[in-house]
């Protein structure tokens, strides 16, 4: 018999409401998620442009991270995609701007401000963010299995 661990009510309502989001985002909105998506429903997801926003399998956006794929301060309207890879975390308060690509294994710390690509297997932050760790890997539950060197 397998030994699992028994859900509380409010861990069941949890998990459900985050289905029910992840739903949204993917049907209603447009956003292309991957599978086991965690985002956050304080999360901001491009309003104007959410068909921008590609988010890998296993990537989790904590509370009030912002991602936009559009650009109307330049003069002119810009719209560009935004992807973020499989098994990135995007911290708290992060701005992703639009254009951006991070690869996969990337770790956003939190209030940092993404603006330019980022390469696979990093931990980036600041603002502007720039490499902080090289050789990051994150599990599938979004937890950092290595921490990789400090650049």
């Amino acid at each position: 018999m397998e030994n699992r661990q028994k859900l509380s009510v409010r861990q069941k309502v949890s998990k459900y409401l985050n289905l029910l989001h992840s739903f949204y985002l993917r049907k209603i909105r447009g956003v292309d998620l991957g599978k086991n998506c965690q985002i956050s429903r304080r999360a901001i997801i491009d309003r104007a442009h959410p068909k921008g926003v590609h988010i890998g399998d296993n990537s989790r956006v904590a509370l009030e991270a912002l991602i936009i794929a559009h650009d109307y301060s330049r003069g002119k309207q810009m719209w560009k995609d935004t992807y973020i890879g499989h098994h990135c975390v995007i911290g708290g308060r992060a701005i992703i701007l639009p254009g951006i690509t991070l690869g996969n294994h990337v770790y956003v710390a939190a209030g940092s401000v993404v603006t330019k690509s980022f390469p696979d297997h990093c931990l980036i932050g600041g603002n502007p963010a720039k490499i902080i760790k090289t050789g990051v890997v994150i599990s599938d539950k979004t937890q950092i299995l290595e921490s990789g060197q400090r650049i």
